[in-house]
């Protein structure tokens, strides 16, 4: 059982829990658990569109198995396999968060010290008051990242401290670090061509900045930082194209062919970086 606060959309893992019971998100929100409506939100396979009943354990179609869930924010029954909400749209795929969350703290992962949850917005930031380190959950990035909203943007660079960028850990400083909230270590990676800045990413949980990293990024995005970056990748591949034109195995290909690959290469390795960030 997943529960989203209806402010920031964190998610928590309340499976046990009595309904009716009270909680509190990290946003300082308090969230009730309740009832779960009994039907599926909507009478569909979630693997070949077929129509189900709402009481159907498997799809008379393609044989799947339909096994319930709950919206973890509206609480409709949906069938595991959704992608989306049928009644709200809420993205379903989002992992909880953990109980860590609901009574626990987290750690920097850069100096260990305790991380100070902050509500910025309709954003919820983990932010180390010592090193200046910020840990960003899947929900909070795609706000962020994605949407670019204007205000949004505003109010998180007025609420970040601008700092001097260290390219490399300085020395005693672990280079890969473990994710605040699972404890396995994250990847870095560079968030994208032109930055210079390497980030480090759970796939599950999110993504940790060290001090001063976040303010450049959303400076960077809202500047049409990711799209210029896109840009460049298809015309690499439209360069890379015309040189496979001049050898004789490609030769035979149609012109056409080989520039529309070269656009779907480009946006394909877009949505892997974006798939690399968000999980």
């Amino acid at each position: 059982m997943i529960l989203a606060c209806p402010a920031c959309d964190s998610r928590y893992d309340l499976t046990g829990h009595a309904t009716g019971q009270q909680f509190r998100c990290r946003c300082g929100v308090m969230m009730t658990l309740v009832a779960l409506p009994p039907t599926a939100g909507e009478l569909a396979c979630p693997h070949c569109g077929a129509g189900v009943a709402a009481t159907a354990s498997t799809c008379l179609h393609c044989r799947a198995e339909l096994l319930m869930k709950s919206c973890p924010r509206c609480l409709s029954r949906v069938f595991h396999g959704h992608k989306h909400c049928p009644d709200c749209g809420a993205e379903l795929v989002i992992a909880a968060s953990g109980e860590d969350e609901a009574g626990g703290e987290r750690t920097c992962p850069r100096c260990t010290t305790a991380l100070h949850a902050r509500r910025i917005d309709d954003v919820v930031i983990d932010e180390c008051r010592a090193c200046s380190g910020v840990f960003l959950d899947h929900v909070a990035i795609k706000r962020v990242i994605v949407d670019r909203a204007q205000a949004r943007a505003e109010a998180l660079l007025g609420a970040l401290p601008r700092s001097a960028l260290c390219p490399l850990p300085a020395a005693g400083q672990k280079m890969y670090l473990p994710c605040p909230v699972c404890s396995v270590v994250m990847n870095r990676r560079l968030f994208a061509a032109g930055t210079g800045i390497i980030i480090d990413v759970c796939r599950t949980h999110g993504t940790f900045f060290d001090a001063g990293e976040l303010p450049l990024i959303i400076d960077f995005v809202r500047n049409g930082g990711l799209d210029k970056a896109q840009r460049k990748d298809i015309d690499r591949m439209r360069e890379a194209a015309r040189h496979e034109l001049a050898h004789p195995p490609a030769a035979a290909l149609p012109i056409a062919r080989l520039h529309h690959d070269a656009r779907g290469h480009a946006a394909g390795a877009f949505v892997e970086f974006l798939s690399a960030l968000f999980g």
